[in-house]
């Protein structure tokens, strides 16, 4: 008896952004047999975790538009890259989970199972009195027997309730930024367990930090659209879709140029590009979509590059920074770009995630504090040149209570990337992983 055909299978899809969330999307639906047309703005696929050629001083590096780390729990990522011919174990650095500052604040998780992993890096912690390591440890295994979970979302600054500044300043703030882009008394309390879920509190290999080896568009992008035009993808760069209609037999996609019909989209987009389009398209039912993402907002992340006359490195290949913006100090974060790329040597990046008052200084100021931090903290000299790459609206606020509107819309209409509603943050995974809920509801609509 013949294989039955997949009700997809001929079906005409528009993915609208080429981000990750847009490229898992595609995939997957070219996957299942529909005739996919994937449409971005920009010159290349990537989104937000992409290439730029940036130059500092006389020489021009392959760098990206934001410094990015992942976690060994990206899970559906680490699929999509082998899905497109990328090994992971080439493309990243692999290292403990490791947390440590240039005065020898550290916290590092051993090659143990788990949950020795982390009992071995609260022991051997620097920087902590024994009652600062018994309260993490009351507060993971609080977390851990609750679900991870919180019967109503509140601030994730009330899951610090009795702990000392130490801890919280330490470890908890700056993994709330790196995670979620906002701060503790910002950040939905749920998002920040689910991380926490997914990294610390599973094996020890999901806590792994991943430092890509090369630029981000070599870690997925560039393989990705070779894929997807294999697989019958009809990409479609340096094309901005401007509206939606809706007709008798689907929807219309049109930009400045061009019209393409489709029988089901998806909005690949962040609220602030997709709310537009769902205006466009006229449709009574999507007003409850568009007033949820009215509400959501954004925040911004600047990544300051800096190159030095010497080759310059750092003890760790990525080390947290103490941030105070009192003082002039703005960065959390800064890695060796050299020790991740040969090409790259003699570079630092250094991120400041979240708002606060560094957004009011102009690009040179701010790399000028970062330096000036740096030289403190590290005792390193005035770098040759600098360069800041900032993006204003780089994620959404994850806020207590924040609703989205579902991957599934109706009328063939779907949402992925920032614009559905997800449990995870504004990360990679929590793009693929929404890219990827979108195709599957709109594969099961076909069904």
């Amino acid at each position: 008896m013949p294989d039955a055909v997949p009700a997809t299978r001929g079906k005409r899809v528009a993915v609208i952004g080429g981000g990750c969330s847009g490229i898992a999307a595609a995939l997957t639906l070219a996957d299942a047999g529909c005739v996919v047309t994937l449409f971005e703005a920009a010159p290349q696929l990537g989104g937000r975790a992409r290439r730029v050629e940036l130059e500092l001083g006389d020489r021009r590096y392959p760098l990206d538009n934001g410094q990015h780390l992942l976690i060994g729990a990206y899970r559906d990522t680490l699929a999509l890259m082998r899905r497109v011919g990328v090994d992971p174990d080439a493309a990243f650095l692999r290292l403990r989970f490791t947390l440590r500052y240039p005065d020898r604040f550290a916290l590092q998780a051993a090659r143990l199972p788990a949950p020795l992993h982390l009992a071995f890096a609260l022991l051997f912690a620097r920087g902590l009195r024994w009652t600062e390591r018994v309260e993490m440890a009351r507060a993971v295994d609080r977390w851990k027997r609750s679900g991870w979970a919180v019967a109503r979302d509140h601030a994730a600054s009330e899951l610090m309730h009795g702990m000392s500044a130490v801890v919280v300043g330490r470890i908890w703030q700056p993994l709330c930024v790196a995670a979620l882009n906002v701060r503790l008394e910002q950040a939905s309390a749920s998002v920040f367990l689910n991380v926490l879920r997914d990294s610390l509190g599973a094996d020890s290999a999901a806590s792994d930090l991943l430092l890509p080896r090369s630029d981000l568009s070599a870690l997925l992008p560039d393989a990705a659209s070779r894929t997807l035009a294999a697989r019958g993808v009809d990409i479609r760069l340096r094309c901005t879709v401007d509206a939606l209609a809706r007709g008798p037999l689907g929807w219309t996609v049109r930009s400045r140029t061009q019209a393409v019909q489709a029988e089901a989209v998806v909005l690949a987009l962040p609220p602030w590009r997709a709310m537009p389009l769902l205006e466009s398209a006229a449709q009574p039912p999507l007003a409850s979509a568009i007033d949820l993402l009215r509400q959501v907002t954004s925040a911004p992340i600047a990544t300051v590059y800096l190159r030095y006359d010497t080759p310059v490195h750092l003890p760790l290949p990525a080390m947290a920074l103490r941030e105070d913006p009192a003082r002039g100090d703005f960065g959390q974060w800064v890695f060796d770009r050299g020790a991740l790329d040969a090409r790259c040597d003699g570079v630092l990046s250094v991120v400041v995630s979240a708002a606060g008052p560094h957004e009011a200084l102009a690009h040179e100021k701010l790399a000028r504090a970062v330096a000036t931090q740096l030289g403190a903290a590290l005792s390193l000299p005035a770098p040759h040149a600098t360069r800041v790459i900032g993006e204003k609206r780089a994620t959404i606020v994850p806020r207590p209570g924040l609703r989205r509107p579902p991957a599934a819309l109706g009328n063939g209409l779907f949402l992925a990337a920032d614009a559905a509603d997800s449990p995870y943050p504004s990360t990679i995974e929590g793009s693929v992983r929404s890219g990827h809920a979108a195709a599957h509801a709109l594969i099961a609509n076909f069904a």
